[in-house]
């Protein structure tokens, strides 16, 4: 009986985890409401993206089929412009759909 019910709970947490892990694919709204991120594909540590944001600065930056490095356990992404500024755009999703952007100092878009 224990065996049953240790097998049935080991099952629903990885159904939960992987069902998690599908809701980062589409568009996300920026949690500041300036933007919005649309996540294309996922394949491994990889994520294909576009970004469409409005900084403090005030520019719109548009950012398309670009491409990201994610780790899936911390559902967060950086995205590099080179060896210039390795991790100029950070990118987290949160568990109500809504993603934090967060723009290093050396980035230039």
């Amino acid at each position: 009986m224990k065996k049953t019910i240790f097998t049935i709970a080991i099952f629903t947490l990885l159904m939960v985890s992987s069902a998690f892990a599908g809701d980062v694919i589409g568009r996300h709204i920026l949690s500041n409401d300036r933007g919005l991120v649309t996540v294309k594909s996922i394949e491994g540590n990889k994520m294909a993206v576009d970004i469409m944001y409005t900084p403090a600065k005030g520019r719109l930056v548009i950012l398309t089929n670009v491409l990201a490095d994610y780790n899936p356990k911390t559902q967060r992404a950086i995205y590099s412009e080179g060896k210039s500024c390795p991790d100029a755009l950070k990118i987290t999703f949160q568990s109500n759909g809504r993603v934090v952007l967060r723009e290093a100092a050396c980035a230039v878009f």
